[in-house]
């Protein structure tokens, strides 16, 4: 069971386990469970005082809620903006040139 694991010396790999389970989550079509994992992976994050794929894992809460059915845009921009916040902290360039336009881009769907 994935959480009995314990992973005493180094913390932060169960949060690149929890990224990469709700990613094949995600390739297999299971968006709501990759979610949970993906909420599970923040508060770790919070827990651990870390921002060492924090942004990500909001990044990815925001597409997979937009795979949902009946999602929420807001819900999409919330975590997305918080991914971007964490990725300008964090100087990761490539998602700080790439998530403004598809935050505008969400954006301006949600207004036509």
């Amino acid at each position: 069971n994935f959480n009995k694991l314990d992973f005493p010396r180094d913390k932060e790999i169960k949060l690149k386990i929890m990224l990469n389970l709700a990613k094949s989550l995600d390739f297999t079509y299971q968006h709501e469970e990759a979610i949970k994992y993906i909420d599970k992976g923040i508060k770790l994050a919070i827990n651990l005082n870390t921002l060492y794929l924090l942004g990500e894992l909001f990044y990815l809460k925001g597409q997979l809620l937009l795979k949902i059915k009946q999602h929420n845009v807001e819900d999409v921009i919330y975590n997305w903006k918080k991914a971007l916040f964490i990725f300008e902290l964090t100087e990761k360039e490539y998602y700080t040139k790439m998530l403004p336009d598809e935050l505008i881009e969400l954006q301006n769907k949600k207004h036509s």
